[in-house]
């Protein structure tokens, strides 16, 4: 490993460190500006090979997306431990597997900087279009450095406007003018004018997104006066991750799901909503009336409505991972389902032609996809609903606000990463929902942080006790049309950065033909 990859590797550590529990939000634009200083140190000579050039920064570039994974996913090893029924070496080597397959995202990152370079470039530039284009390649967890920003809200205001991947455009681009800033020190001296010039520019861009974010958050706090509140109680029932699927105990986790929902409507709740699958029993997919009796999902003194997570079983196929409404009559919502399913938790990946991978990781015959989503009515909440991760991606943020809703919803199991900070991880990621669709976000996690995020980010309130409670909170319920980014997505800024980079491309090859 040379000392560039092995700076770069340090980098991405560095980056994982702006995650709770350090919090380190700083490192986000040091980390990345270290990565883009290392990208450009000692490029492959003049005479090296076609593929040594095709490849130039990937090794670079895989150091830091190993170095960031390894240590934001520490929890891996555990949780195979603990469900695969694997020895700990066998989770570290798992560990290891996730970190790179999530590390080909910077991989590609230097080697498309690279190109961008070879093109003319500026290098600072072609850092930065180069982490947005990549940031696009599927992966496991798929998140940007814009996510670790969100517990400074006013710097992700602009979401609404170019998304996710656009602020993070920002922060690559911040993070590059610093890196050649530093370049251009260490060859012309400190007191460069040009080193300076670039580091003022590094430093004035966040700061100008923050001015503008903290207006932005004042009007969003006045639109949100603006619309009606609705008492919700997000219900955490602290199930053990083994115990939900424990059919034994099936009859005395749904009464304390009733429990803790009476407890929720004494508080004057209009809407209590479970956490991801905890109804525990499987409903036919499709149905329109509830089940009675002993798997009544509204026992008796339980008033409702209630937006549960379940699974719902089609005729044929496999099953779905679903959300529905129970309505106090008996009746039940159409259900959505989820369209993400997560990989190694959901579906495996090449399960049908590698057997052992299916039997290793998956608990039963995995579960089918939901086709779109929709708007589940409840009460004077009409909900958008993301299930599990899917409020850490910017697709599924973009099709549940699609739908026009007043509010969105989230519900998650975390019991599986019981004792990690998977859970605070997710709820930073997941609040540039709420800005990317000016929508507030209510969360009910089991085992993990059941929370309230208004539509400008903010984490108004939330729950990480341990045991079995409710959250009251009283989220605007916004009736706005949708934002630009819900309307456009990432097209535009696509097309603006790929008119820049073939502009540019064009100039210098003038350039050099004169």
């Amino acid at each position: 490993m040379t000392r560039w990859t092995a700076a770069s590797l340090g980098c991405g550590v560095a980056l994982a460190l702006s995650l709770p529990p350090v919090g380190a939000v700083p490192l986000v634009w040091l980390s990345l500006a270290g990565l883009a200083y290392a990208l450009g140190a000692q490029p492959p000579p003049s005479g090296a090979g076609r593929v040594a050039r095709v490849f130039e920064g990937s090794a670079r570039g895989l150091a830091f997306g190993i170095g960031m994974n390894a240590a934001s996913l520490r929890f891996v090893p555990e949780v195979i431990t603990r469900f695969a029924s694997l020895p700990f070496a066998a989770g570290v080597v798992a560990l290891l597997l996730v970190a790179a397959v999530q590390g080909t995202v910077w991989a590609l990152l230097g080697m498309i900087r690279a190109r961008l370079v070879a093109w003319q470039l500026p290098p600072w530039l072609a850092f930065a279009v180069a982490g947005f284009a990549s940031a696009f390649v599927p992966t496991i967890f798929p998140w940007t450095p814009a996510g670790l920003l969100t517990s400074w809200p006013a710097l992700v205001q602009l979401a609404d406007l170019i998304g996710e991947h656009g602020v993070a455009f920002l922060a690559f681009l911040s993070a590059g003018l610093l890196a050649e800033a530093v370049r251009l020190a260490a060859q012309e001296g400190r007191r460069s004018r040009s080193a300076l010039a670039f580091a003022g520019l590094a430093v004035a861009l966040p700061v100008v997104q923050a001015g503008y974010g903290a207006a932005r958050i004042a009007s969003v706090e006045a639109l949100r006066s603006r619309f009606p509140v609705a008492r919700v109680g997000l219900v955490s029932p602290a199930f053990d991750a083994v115990e939900r699927w424990d059919e034994g105990r099936a009859p005395a986790l749904l009464a304390d799901l009733n429990a803790l929902t009476r407890e929720a409507e004494a508080k004057g709740a209009q809407l209590t909503v479970w956490s991801e699958a905890a109804y525990p029993y499987a409903l036919a997919h499709g149905t329109l009336v509830g089940p009675a009796g002993p798997y009544a999902i509204l026992q008796p003194g339980t008033r409702g409505p209630v937006l549960l997570g379940t699974l719902t079983r089609p005729d044929a196929g496999a099953s779905f991972n679903s959300a529905l409404v129970a309505y106090p009559d008996g009746t039940v919502s159409d259900s959505y389902d989820k369209m993400h399913l997560l990989w190694f938790g959901e579906t495996v990946p090449l399960g049908e032609w590698i057997p052992w991978l299916k039997r290793t990781f998956m608990r039963g015959s995995g579960l089918s996809a939901g086709v779109h989503n929709s708007v589940l009515p409840a009460g004077p909440v009409n909900a958008g609903v993301l299930i599990c991760y899917e409020d850490t991606l910017t697709a599924a943020g973009r099709q549940a606000a699609a739908g026009r809703p007043n509010l969105l919803v989230n519900l998650t199991n975390d019991a599986w990463f019981e004792g990690s900070r998977e859970g605070d991880n997710q709820l930073r990621l997941a609040a540039m929902r709420a800005v990317e669709a000016r929508r507030d976000l209510v969360r009910a996690v089991n085992g993990g942080p059941t929370s309230w995020v208004d539509a400008a980010g903010v984490v108004r309130a939330r729950q990480d006790d341990p045991t079995p409670g409710v959250l009251i909170v009283e989220p605007a319920l916004i009736e706005a049309g949708p934002t630009f980014y819900v309307r456009a997505g990432d097209l535009p800024l696509f097309a603006a950065l790929g008119a820049v980079v073939w502009w540019l491309r064009r100039r210098g090859l003038r350039a050099v033909a004169a």
